[in-house]
C-alpha cells in the first residue's frame, strides 16, 4: 500500500478557480484503478493551502495516475495560478494497524 501526502498554496485570487480544479481531480482520481483513498482539505488556519491525501493499492497504481495527460494538465494548470510550492511524498507501508 502507498500512502501520500501533498500540498500546495494558492494565491488568494484563484483559490476558488485552484479548489474547484481539486475537487474535479478528487472526483475523477476516486474512480481510478487502485485508488482506496482520495481526500483534498483544506488549512483552516492558512487559506488557499491545500492538503491532498491519498492511499493507493501499489506504486504502480499511483504511477499510472501521475502519467495521466489530465494529472500533467492539472500541475501545468496550478502553476500557471501563480502555485510555486506543489509537492508530494510518498511511502509504502506494511501492514494496517487498526488504532481504535
Amino acid at each position: 500500500m502507498i500512502l501520500s501526502h501533498g500540498t500546495l498554496t494558492a494565491p488568494v485570487a484563484h483559490a476558488d478557480a485552484i479548489r474547484q480544479l481539486l475537487r474535479q481531480i478528487a472526483q475523477a482520481t476516486r474512480q481510478e484503478a487502485g485508488c482506496q483513498l482520495y481526500l483534498v482539505s483544506e488549512d483552516l488556519e492558512l487559506p488557499g493551502h491545500f492538503i491532498i491525501t491519498e492511499q493507493w493499492a501499489s506504486l504502480a497504481d499511483m504511477e499510472a495516475h501521475l502519467a495521466q495527460p489530465a494529472v500533467g494538465e492539472a500541475v501545468a494548470a496550478v502553476h500557471g495560478m501563480g502555485v510555486t510550492d506543489l509537492s508530494i511524498i510518498a511511502w509504502e507501508v506494511g501492514t494496517q494497524t487498526d488504532v481504535i
